[in-house]
């Protein structure tokens, strides 16, 4: 079932003379489960199917970090050394690594979106990084088969949504935890619109999410990371401009449909308009 997301938009206004007043949304803790794709986890299953599934993970790591990097270096490309580390730290074979990266390098990816309709009218933008759109569309369709109810649509819904730099960092800042409230103040100086919390699972810490103008993105990565956070990324989502409501059965059948999509390594984001409060 999604998590139920709650966001209380606040004025915060000086004391003294009048001044402009900044509205900032602040979210309560997002419950593991909640739709985007950032919170879907896998919890269960047999130590292979989780090794594939951590598998999978790194290798869609790797291609972000290739092509937000620039470079098939890691000499030249830090965030495709983290990678490379983190296949060490996850005990991991580095051949996987070394013949992924290798993959890219001799036939280089698109990226692909894929606007699909769900149940109860929820629209989905599902971004693929591939080599063949036809491999991924037939891949596409077979998934949305397996749990019903979905088809590619018609007309362009990408004017549905619209781009927002999204921030996520841990939420201990110099080994204290802090609360929302208190990352909704640096929000606030930051010029974000929105700072989220989201709920801790088995495999996934507590994160703070702060949403923000394209434009904007850096500026928040750099500044928080001289604050001294761990930004652990900064990267221009889509979010739905009119967000809509749906019932807990078909709920089900979206979460479902992401959990499909996250055993597909060519698939890199995943973007929805439901609205979970």
């Amino acid at each position: 079932m999604f998590a139920v997301r709650r966001i209380a938009s606040q004025l915060i206004s000086t004391g003294g003379a009048p001044q402009q007043r900044l509205a900032i949304h602040l979210s309560a803790v997002c419950p593991k489960g909640h739709s985007k794709w950032q919170n879907i986890q896998a919890t269960k299953g047999k130590n292979d199917l989780q090794k594939s599934k951590a598998t999978n993970n790194l290798l869609k790591k790797m291609k972000i970090a290739v092509k937000t990097g620039g470079s098939f270096d890691i000499k030249l490309n830090k965030d495709l050394a983290a990678v490379q580390l983190e296949f060490k730290q996850s005990g991991l074979s580095l051949d996987t690594f070394n013949n992924g990266l290798k993959r890219l390098k001799e036939k280089p990816e698109k990226t692909i979106h894929f606007e699909i309709i769900g149940p109860s009218g929820a629209l989905l933008i599902v971004e693929t990084e591939t080599d063949s759109r036809n491999r991924m569309a037939n891949m596409m369709q077979r998934y949305m088969n397996k749990v019903g109810g979905f088809r590619m649509a018609p007309d362009n819904i990408m004017n549905r949504f619209e781009e927002k730099g999204v921030v996520r960092t841990e939420i201990t800042l110099k080994e204290k935890e802090l609360e929302l409230e208190q990352m909704e103040e640096i929000g606030i100086e930051l010029d974000c619109e929105e700072v989220t919390k989201t709920e801790a699972s088995e495999e996934e810490p507590a994160k703070f999410e702060l949403v923000c103008e394209p434009g904007n993105l850096n500026n928040v990565e750099k500044k928080l990371a001289g604050l001294g956070f761990v930004v652990e990324s900064a990267e221009i989502e889509l979010r739905a401009l009119h967000p809509i409501p749906i019932g807990e059965a078909d709920a089900e059948k979206i979460e479902k449909f992401y959990e499909i999509l996250q055993e597909d390594e060519s698939v890199t984001n995943i973007f929805d308009n439901v609205d979970s409060s």
